[in-house]
């Protein structure tokens, strides 16, 4: 469907225009600088990062873990300090533009009867997923190259609550018991 192509192309735009604030917020990750809730030595027991980004809103949370993939610290959201969209309200606070949320709830809502409906919204959702993952690795593979040396963490993407994560040192799929495994053995 066409409207919904047409979603997707603004939101690649959008992301686009949101690519230089996300390296930043990486390279501050990276050197450990964003952590202030972590007390120093906490921060040196950082031995890997994850990052998870929600379903529909695409909101990106990281949080750290020490050598045993015990959480240190506080969740925190990426790109919290984004510029709004115009026309957004002051209320909304997700990555994704309000304006992209209204059109596609609206298409929803217009279409939902249709026979083929849930096929087609399938596709725009796969669609927006691999838009934003792709993104989002770019910017990590920008990041990196801004990071004169960093210790080696593991680092892990993935779309919330889910079993399989993209290891971001390898870009391969693994799983929650692979990443677990990996503490273990150490």
């Amino acid at each position: 469907m066409e409207d919904l192509e047409q979603l997707n192309i603004e939101l690649k735009n959008y992301l686009d225009k949101t690519e230089e604030q996300l390296i930043k917020d990486i390279v501050q990750l990276l050197k450990v600088e964003n952590t202030d809730d972590l007390e120093k030595k906490a921060k040196e027991d950082t031995k890997a990062l994850y990052f998870e980004y929600e379903y529909d809103y695409l909101d990106i949370v990281t949080w750290a873990v020490d050598k045993d993939g015990e959480i240190i610290g506080n969740a925190t959201r990426l790109l919290s300090h984004r510029e709004k969209e115009i026309g957004e309200s002051e209320k909304w606070n997700s990555l994704l533009p309000e304006k992209i949320w209204d059109k596609a709830f609206d298409l929803q809502e217009r279409y939902e009867d249709e026979e083929d409906w849930d096929d087609i919204w399938d596709e725009y959702k796969e669609e927006k997923y691999r838009l934003f993952e792709d993104w989002f690795l770019q910017c990590w593979k920008k990041a990196l190259t801004h990071m004169e040396s960093r210790n080696k963490l593991d680092a892990y993407f993935s779309i919330h609550d889910t079993y399989f994560r993209t290891d971001l040192n390898t870009f391969q799929t693994v799983n929650d018991d692979e990443i677990a495994e990996r503490y273990t053995s150490k």
